[in-house]
């Protein structure tokens, strides 16, 4: 299957805190399966960091969107709480690295859903 956008979408009673323990391992898998993982351990502890005082807070974190293969974003939705892993072309990769995701939100028993392709600015028209 090839998708551009892959978005784990959260059961409505999960806060951001319950994220808490699983989001260290997934945001390291998700650097390494991209191949982005940042030379420097110092500034991917600010990174990990940044993301992890948010989630203790309670606050929507950043994820990662910096320019690369792909992107692990958090959008801001007044719903529930969501995050997907994007990338620019349509690829198999982004299904690999969401299912590797998914289990890992699973094995931490954190409710969630799968979707493919939801971003509205990137849908194929229909009709035209």
């Amino acid at each position: 299957m090839k998708v551009r956008s892959g978005h784990l979408v959260f059961d409505r009673k999960v806060t951001f805190k319950q994220l808490l323990p699983a989001f260290r391992p997934m945001f390291l898998k998700f650097l390494e399966e991209t191949q982005q993982m940042p030379e420097d351990p110092e500034s991917l502890e600010v990174l990990l960091e940044e993301n992890l005082r948010d989630l203790r807070r309670n606050r929507k974190p950043e994820g990662y969107n910096r320019e690369g293969t792909m992107r692990l974003v958090f959008p801001i939705t007044g719903k529930r709480i969501e995050m997907y892993v994007y990338s620019k072309t349509r690829t198999t990769d982004v299904p690999r690295v969401v299912e590797v995701m998914s289990r890992m939100l699973q094995k931490a028993k954190v409710k969630h859903a799968i979707e493919w392709d939801k971003l509205t600015l990137y849908q194929e028209k229909k009709g035209s």
